[in-house]
């Protein structure tokens, strides 16, 4: 069983080494911020296996996917520069380059939320802590987000 787990783990984290090196390689923000996105969904869907009970609680491996997630937070600063939006497949909706203050304030708060998050040292401390991630996130998209059609 414990073996399993590791070799899971293991694969998860390939997985996640896989995913940055392909951020690192698109060609254009928009594609770039496609790429941090899905990877921060997988880290945010990991992380509640934790509070779920699907998991048993881990604190190393909490640690690693809420640092994940706010260095994500971080690069996305820096891939809405002005025209981005352009892309056809793109979800960024045109009001994050008419209120770029507003969502790089947001993105700030989920990487300071994510980081807090990551120190919990048991699941009954990560879910609240978790769930302000989430609640971030969430906000974030609600605005920012083009809605789907």
């Amino acid at each position: 069983m414990k073996r399993s787990r590791t070799v899971a783990w293991a694969a998860a984290g390939s997985a996640l080494v896989l995913a940055t090196a392909l951020v690192a390689h698109a060609a254009t923000p928009a594609e770039q911020r496609r790429e941090v996105m899905k990877l921060t969904g997988t880290q945010m869907r990991d992380s509640t296996a934790f509070i779920s009970g699907q998991s048993p609680w881990d604190a190393a491996k909490v640690k690693t996917l809420m640092d994940g997630v706010a260095g994500n937070a971080k690069k996305l600063h820096g891939l809405y520069p002005a025209g981005s939006g352009a892309d056809a497949k793109s979800e960024a909706a045109p009001a994050i380059w008419t209120n770029k203050a507003d969502f790089d304030k947001r993105l700030t708060e989920m990487e300071t939320l994510a980081k807090a998050a990551g120190k919990a040292k048991t699941a009954d401390e990560f879910k609240p802590a978790f769930q302000k991630v989430g609640a971030t996130c969430k906000s974030c998209h609600d605005i920012y987000r083009k809605k789907k059609a």
